[in-house]
């Protein structure tokens, strides 16, 4: 019998990152998401397509599965229950490692998608003392492939939802990838820890331009796009996205979100990878 690695949102961005790192490793995965391109991922062991929010599905995912990297839907209203769920079958299916890919600071409730994370963490961290299950949490600050070079490259222009003067700082979903493998790698060494991972320091989305401009010699600018306006344009109907959405408009827009980059740093084993250098990689794919 082959016990293979779960992977969760796995045709998402992110998702289709850490899955290739995990292929490359030499892990036989299977990938999951509700988007029917799943199946195409290359390199994995097997895809299965289906809602995470059914029952039966997640009972049949977890069969003969010995490590989960389980990453979030995108503003889903279920999102607590699915994590929660998730948990308690990795328990019952006596899964070897759960690695969960959560957010920088889930504690802040001006976010709907940090509270829904919050909750997760926090039956798992309960779960994982009551039943001995082995698992590490992974805080990824806001990802940098939501600036993407080659479009504002094209309209010279980076439209963005909050304040174009707010403060975020960014990590590399590739940086996430490794960090995801070495935790895959070691479980005992990195049961039960929890690592914040930011890449950066905090810039506003006129310096992110600033750098952009800087690399290629355009002259590209920001330019706020009301969220209503944003959520639109990307054809956004549900509900509770466009919540979700309004709240992080509002939040990085009155705060920003920022934090230190000294546990990826850690983690890596090297510099995390800078802004700079992903708009050089981007650019050149």
């Amino acid at each position: 019998m082959i016990f293979m690695f779960l992977v969760t949102s796995a045709a998402g961005h992110t998702g289709t990152i850490i899955t290739q790192a995990l292929v490359n490793a030499g892990y036989d995965v299977l990938a999951t998401d509700i988007n029917p391109r799943v199946k195409d991922l290359p390199g994995i062991k097997a895809a299965k397509v289906g809602d995470l929010t059914n029952l039966d599905f997640l009972k049949d995912l977890l069969t003969d599965v010995d490590q989960i990297a389980y990453i979030p839907p995108l503003f889903s209203p279920e999102e607590a229950l699915i994590g929660q769920t998730l948990v308690d079958l990795a328990i019952a299916n006596h899964v070897q490692q759960f690695i969960f890919i959560s957010v920088t600071h889930p504690i802040l409730h001006t976010l709907l998608q940090h509270v829904a994370k919050r909750d997760v963490e926090e039956h798992l961290i309960y779960q994982g003392m009551a039943h001995s299950l082995t698992y590490t949490i992974l805080q990824p600050m806001h990802y940098m492939h939501n600036f993407n070079p080659k479009q504002v490259q094209q309209d010279l222009t980076y439209g963005i939802f909050y304040d174009i003067h707010a403060k975020v700082a960014y990590v590399d979903p590739e940086d996430v990838a490794a960090v995801v493998v070495k935790v895959a790698q070691k479980p005992a060494f990195h049961d039960k820890a929890t690592y914040e991972l930011v890449g950066t320091q905090a810039y506003s989305p006129v310096e992110l331009v600033a750098q952009f401009n800087a690399l290629t010699g355009l002259q590209a600018q920001a330019k706020y796009v009301p969220v209503t306006q944003f959520l639109d344009q990307i054809q956004a109907t549900d509900l509770y996205f466009r919540a979700g959405f309004q709240q992080l408009a509002d939040s990085y827009s009155r705060w920003g979100l920022d934090g230190n980059p000294n546990v990826l740093r850690y983690l890596l084993g090297r510099e995390p990878t800078s802004f700079t250098a992903y708009l050089k990689r981007e650019l050149q794919s």
